[in-house]
């Protein structure tokens, strides 16, 4: 790996304990995170190919089968639970080495923590290469078959908790939409809170709801954005990519939608992964209050992670970000360096004609020195085809190779589309800036050559040695 290699034990305590702390939101308030592992770090945690034996997890329930030549356990806790982790071990990918002990306490804490736990032995598998990573979405549903999930109605809304409380599921009462991938020491954190729509300063959401000529209430101040995260408990250090997803709603079913599957398939490349949703403006909604201030959502967003690489194990200098249709609007911003520079931070919102000071209509971050600059970037159609193209997102004027990072852009579904992109793309190439393509024959993102290349992109751009 890249930059100073693997971690010794001093920095990896370091690291664990800063993850027993509380993480502020973009308005300062702490927020408690997990995982609380006690056992003791290993002397140094490294990636390999070394084979994981049989774990014995204690829990309440435990339920065995083998599904197209995978070994599935499924460890749980009585009570209702409504997430599941798929631990996938022996997968011929190197994995974090660690001994049975300290996955045992991954696991265990996972159960504690109200998750069913699956592990999936693919020691018989022999899975290789890209194929491992298509396979995640026959493995879901064959762990969803394994803990005897029921599966949503596609496309339907993840239920809120309070229609949880009454809904029946599977034995392990667990609701089949929501599972994660994890490769072997890493673990899931749900529903971290970031930022809140009082981080806007109240001139600002003021200013918003008179222009939309809707009701400005204080009390949605309290209202929050969160992501969910998958990291390594342990280090070393691993690459990130940050799902945006495309829900007007705010939330969205990770499974079985087909365009998260390229998110969850990452996660056997042993990268970080953060699904993070769009934010649900309580005046605005999606678009409209990305209008208003979507260039600082998204740069307060990278700061965010940055400022909070050490406590997740991440590369704040290897971080890709990944969305899809509309989803691929703020990964767009991100790709343009400069989208963090008052010229275009506060574009959205000049472009609107918000008569305010800098002052008030500056999103601080806590983490505002920060940097942010991202890697590289995988970006879907509509969005980023049409707006993309644009001056201000790209500034083509201002030496483009140094300023667009990398990026890998599909087009589908429409040959207005396709044109956009062939010419975006025909632009970037003639002006020295990283990019590739792949056109689609639909909307959805399919495990085929369009994967293969963006799979490769990554590989190649955040520089993966494991």
């Amino acid at each position: 790996m890249n930059g100073s290699g693997f971690k010794s034990a001093t920095v990896a305590l370091a690291g664990l304990l800063s993850l027993l702390a509380t993480r502020p939101s973009q308005g300062g308030e702490g927020v408690p995170v997990g995982p609380s592992v006690q056992t003791p770090l290993p002397p140094a945690a490294c990636f390999s190919r070394k084979a994981i034996p049989p774990l014995d997890v204690a829990c309440d329930g435990h339920v065995s089968t083998v599904r197209n030549g995978v070994k599935f356990d499924v460890y749980f806790d009585k009570g209702r639970k409504t997430s599941v982790a798929v631990y996938a071990i022996n997968t011929g990918r190197k994995q974090l080495v660690l001994s049975p002990k300290h996955h045992k306490a991954i696991l265990e804490d996972l159960i504690r923590r109200r998750f069913t736990v699956v592990v999936a032995d693919f020691r018989d598998k022999k899975l290789e290469g890209l194929d491992l990573e298509k396979y995640v979405v026959q493995l879901t549903a064959d762990a969803r078959e394994a803990a005897g999930g029921v599966l949503h109605p596609t496309r339907s809304p993840r239920p809120s908790p309070a229609s949880r409380a009454g809904s029946a599921t599977s034995k392990t009462d667990t609701f089949a939409n929501d599972y994660f991938t994890l490769m072997p020491g890493f673990t899931v954190q749900r529903d971290v809170t970031w930022f809140r729509y009082g981080d806007i300063p109240a001139a600002f959401r003021q200013e918003i709801a008179r222009q939309l000529d809707k009701p400005f209430n204080e009390a949605d101040a309290g209202k929050v954005n969160t992501y969910d995260i998958i990291y390594p408990v342990y280090g070393p250090t691993v690459a990130v990519l940050t799902n945006y997803g495309s829900d007007e709603k705010g939330r969205e079913d990770y499974y079985p939608l087909e365009t998260r599957y390229l998110v969850q398939a990452f996660a056997f490349k042993n990268l970080a992964i953060v699904h993070q949703q769009y934010f649900n403006d309580p005046v605005g909604g999606y678009p409209k209050g990305y209008g208003y201030y979507g260039d600082q959502f998204a740069a307060c967003f990278i700061r965010h992670l940055k400022g909070n690489a050490a406590r997740y194990h991440i590369d704040p200098q290897r971080i890709c970000c990944f969305g899809h249709s509309k989803g691929s609007e703020v990964p767009g911003m991100l790709v343009n360096k400069l989208r963090a520079t008052p010229r275009y931070l506060y574009g959205k919102a000049d472009f609107k004609k918000i008569s305010l000071g800098e002052r008030d209509k500056t999103i601080r971050s806590p983490y505002g020195s920060l940097p942010t600059e991202i890697a590289c970037a995988i970006l879907g159609a509509g969005v980023a085809n049409n707006e993309m193209r644009s001056d201000k997102m790209m500034p083509w004027d201002n030496e483009p190779a140094r300023n667009i990072s990398p990026f890998f852009i599909y087009a589908d579904h429409g040959e207005l589309m396709r044109t956009r992109t062939r010419d975006l793309v025909a632009k970037a190439k003639a002006l020295g800036v990283i990019v590739e393509t792949a056109e689609l024959t639909s909307h959805t993102w399919p495990f085929a050559a369009a994967y293969d290349q963006a799979s490769a992109f990554a590989d190649r751009i955040l520089q993966l040695a494991y």
